[in-house]
């Protein structure tokens, strides 16, 4: 896969420092997705950097990824494992079409993006092998994981899209209501291990299934 840097990012000094990791990573997960487009724009942007972790990462469109790196952050090490697990994640919503603009996913509420957002968290987990700190739900009871997905269920799409709403940052990032973070994607995982667990079917093999289709496994 050939990476394309974006020399306007606002980041673009940290370039040199992630070069060759991200493009090992690169053509790491592209063994794994063969769908992955032969070129991609890299934007680096600390907008979704997490600082536990100090990097991060977003799927903006079917041919760019952002890419969020803290150069300070002290412990190297640990920050590219964590990366090499956000492209891992970052990729497989590519093959979803879980985009930020032209996306191909299908939504009925906003539940369906957590789904989505699970099944990538699962599936850097699985193989990147990594422990996504947004994918640790087995602290939560089942009545607090239903209770979350039967709130998201009830919330349309066009809500959780509005940057008004804030309600997106919210359930996948921090709840100051309730002092909880990435309750979006602890739900979403939750529900794509159960997918897995019923169906036997790999998370590699659900990556362009429908939240629809994904949630349906689980009632088989």
């Amino acid at each position: 896969m050939k990476l394309t840097y974006s020399k306007d990012a606002p980041n673009y000094g940290v370039v040199e420092l992630i070069r060759k990791p991200l493009q090992a990573f690169f053509d790491e997960v592209t063994i794994l997705l063969p769908e992955l487009p032969n070129e991609l724009n890299i934007w680096l942007d600390n907008s979704f950097l997490v600082s536990d972790t100090g990097e991060g990462g977003a799927a903006y469109s079917p041919d760019t990824i952002t890419v969020s790196f803290d150069k300070d952050f002290q412990d190297k090490s640990s920050q590219l494992k964590n990366l090499r697990g956000t492209v891992f994640h970052e990729a497989y919503h590519l093959v979803q079409g879980h985009t930020i603009v032209d996306g191909k996913a299908a939504y009925r509420s906003m539940l369906d993006s957590a789904i989505y957002e699970g099944c990538a968290t699962v599936f850097e987990r699985d193989y990147a092998g990594v422990v996504p700190l947004w994918g640790e739900y087995k602290q939560h009871s089942i009545q607090e994981l239903m209770s979350w997905q039967d709130a998201m269920s009830a919330i349309p799409t066009e809500d959780y899209e509005s940057e008004d709403s804030n309600l997106w940052n919210m359930w996948a990032y921090y709840d100051k209501e309730d002092g909880q973070r990435w309750k979006a994607y602890k739900t979403g995982s939750w529900l794509a291990d159960k997918a897995i667990k019923t169906s036997n079917i790999d998370i590699l093999k659900l990556r362009s299934d429908s939240a629809e289709n994904i949630i349906n496994l689980i009632k088989i």
